[in-house]
């Protein structure tokens, strides 16, 4: 009766000390599927933004400054009948009195592109969702997706059922996705995507409300509300399962892989006259992914 008891606890602890490792392998390989499906996903994105030109109209003014008339932050299309020109009235309510202070159109604006534009979505089970009649864009306070179907008011999607998605504009256009290794609740546009390292931002917006004041002799601090973008960079070890914030300049892409890395060094020689923009950073990714 000993000798049984001795052989059942025996092959209890052999059971404990094989499951755990079973699980382990179960996890490790789910972890290397959901990796390829992130790469095929991110390579579709990347052929769909780089397809043929649309013909979105999209100015290159409204690309850079995007101006948004009104001043409470709401899930609609901002419109612009003259994008950027606005006329500047002196006098009071009468007409009469001219006035001290005159508060100016807003500035900046909560969404990422001044129109909605075509885009690709994939949801969290990697099914992916590509409808003609579907327009995206994305809201930088809220972080949400938006879309908008034929003239029906616009929506936000619910980020749970999302995995990524990319919005394509005339030329080229952003991918977003998840990178739980940083932040699961966030989209990141991806910069570049590598086996080795991945670059990525995030984007946060915040609206400051006009604060000057005078007193009738001197006027001091802005007469506008702007939303204010807040742009942080990150770079993504992939091998070490490590990321870390970084800045666009030289200094601090040293720091963050090291000073003594040769191929960094070769890179940012080879490229010292260049302005380092995310550009630049796609391309040295691409590079260090070799």
């Amino acid at each position: 009766m000993l000798m049984k008891s001795k052989l059942l606890l025996s092959i209890s602890i052999v059971l404990f000390l094989i499951e755990p490792s079973g699980a382990q392998i179960k996890n490790d390989t789910s972890k290397r599927i959901a990796v390829s499906l992130d790469s095929f996903i991110f390579r579709l994105m990347v052929d769909y933004v780089s397809a043929d030109t649309l013909n979105l109209n999209i100015a290159e003014f409204e690309k850079n400054t995007i101006s948004h008339l009104g001043e409470e932050h709401r899930l609609i299309i901002p419109i612009l009948a003259n994008p950027g020109v606005y006329e500047q009235d002196n006098s009071s309510y009468d007409k009469f009195l001219p006035s001290v202070y005159h508060k100016e159109p807003t500035r900046g604006s909560p969404f990422l592109i001044p129109i909605y534009v075509p885009g690709l979505v994939i949801s969290q089970s990697y099914g992916i969702i590509n409808k003609k009649e579907y327009r995206y864009n994305y809201d930088k306070v809220t972080g949400n997706l938006l879309l908008i179907k034929d003239k029906e008011s616009p929506i936000a999607v619910d980020r749970e059922l999302v995995n990524s998605f990319c919005l394509k504009l005339d030329k080229g256009g952003y991918i977003f996705m998840r990178v739980p290794l940083i932040n699961s609740n966030e989209f990141f546009q991806v910069i570049n995507k590598g086996s080795k390292y991945s670059c990525y931002k995030l984007f946060k917006n915040i609206f400051i409300n006009a604060n000057q004041k005078t007193n009738g002799y001197v006027t001091d601090g802005k007469d506008y509300d702007e939303y204010q973008d807040v742009e942080t960079y990150y770079m993504v070890d992939e091998k070490k399962e490590e990321w870390s914030v970084f800045e666009l300049n030289r200094k601090s892409i040293k720091k963050t892989f090291g000073s003594q890395n040769h191929a960094i060094n070769k890179y940012l020689k080879d490229h010292r006259y260049d302005e380092i923009t995310e550009s630049v950073m796609a391309n040295l990714i691409e590079e260090l992914n070799k």
